[in-house]
């Protein structure tokens, strides 16, 4: 299988909410952070927060440094650049066409995992994963797919 990787080097908040709609789109689950900007060593590992069902694109959580944004259709991530914009990534295993956006590469080879799963702690459910291949063969990326259930 392939996969596309687009990089958007400025991106506000507006235009990661409108990449949730447009190319994440519902169902969809969102994880992300504080681990520079926003980082408290007093909360330890709460400056983190677990992967949860996003009900509604507007209920996206972007305070911190990092997040993504999954569905079995795509991926969006970013992090903060500084008070007002974020370094987005869209992986997405066809292709897009994304206004503003620079293509990474070409095609990369994609490997799902469907069987092996990525456990969370808790009573989260474990999520599947893509494995996105450099052209020298070396795993680059890991994509987040969709959790086993729905939210």
């Amino acid at each position: 299988m392939k996969g596309y990787l687009y990089r958007i080097a400025r991106a506000d908040a507006a235009r990661i909410h409108e990449l949730v709609r447009e190319v994440v789109t519902l169902p969809c689950w969102s994880f992300g952070g504080a681990a520079l900007w926003d980082l408290d060593p007093d909360k330890g590992t709460d400056n983190l927060r677990p992967v949860k069902a996003l009900g509604r694109p507007e209920d996206l959580d972007l305070r911190g440094d990092f997040g993504h944004i999954f569905s079995s259709r795509a991926e969006v991530r970013w992090k903060r650049r500084d008070d007002g914009a974020y370094d987005v990534l869209v992986l997405s295993e066809q292709p897009l066409s994304i206004a503003g956006a620079q293509t990474v590469g070409e095609a990369w080879d994609v490997e799902k995992h469907p069987v092996r799963k990525m456990i969370q702690t808790g009573q989260y459910p474990p999520l599947t994963y893509l494995t996105y291949y450099a052209p020298n063969g070396a795993a680059q990326l890991v994509r987040y797919s969709h959790p086993e259930v729905t939210p």
